[in-house]
């Protein structure tokens, strides 16, 4: 009779192979990869932690009156240029802003009582000289009638685009005190 012996004893359910096997790799290289792209919010924030305007112009507050996404659009550098932007007035009376630039007469706007309305919609509110071409920013003052002015760097863009219907027109010949822009006080 011949007897036979098994080739391998057996050890228990495990293997007896100098590899490593991939039940004891996978959990490993999970965490390792877990780790290595984790490391990503480490070395750049979330942009939502970081406070920015999403918007081609800047903001201004002048307590109840808020300007948001204030832009100048002009057809170039020492050209008319017109002021764009959201007026919003939550008190409970209407607001004249003045706006200006460095060594300018200002310009004036209206802002109704409990109102929101785009600047330069009904008519637009002109600078005369704008000293800088579109993709530059200018200098702007910014003030309402119980608030100091606020300096603010505010961008100059071209007429073109969705800024297109923007475009700086001929003045009007003479100005009244009901218009909301004149060029003078």
């Amino acid at each position: 009779m011949i007897r036979r012996t098994p080739l391998a004893p057996r050890s228990g359910g495990r293997s007896t192979s100098p590899r490593p096997s991939l039940r004891h790799i996978l959990p490993v290289a999970v965490a390792c990869a877990a780790l290595a792209l984790s490391a990503c919010q480490t070395q750049s924030p979330i942009q939502t932690d970081v406070t920015y305007v999403p918007a081609d112009g800047v903001p201004v507050d002048l307590g109840s009156v808020q300007v948001r996404d204030l832009v100048v659009v002009s057809g170039g550098k020492d050209k008319p240029g017109v002021l764009s932007a959201s007026v919003s007035n939550t008190s409970g009376e209407a607001q004249r802003l003045a706006f200006a630039l460095p060594q300018a007469q200002p310009v004036y706007a209206e802002a109704p009582a409990y109102s929101e309305r785009r600047l330069s919609d009904a008519s637009q509110v002109q600078l005369p000289d704008v000293p800088v071409s579109p993709g530059d920013v200018v200098q702007l003052s910014v003030q309402s009638q119980n608030r100091p002015a606020v300096l603010v760097l505010v961008p100059v863009l071209a007429a073109s685009g969705y800024y297109a219907s923007l475009a700086p027109t001929a003045p009007p010949a003479t100005s009244t005190a009901t218009a909301t822009a004149t060029a003078t006080p």
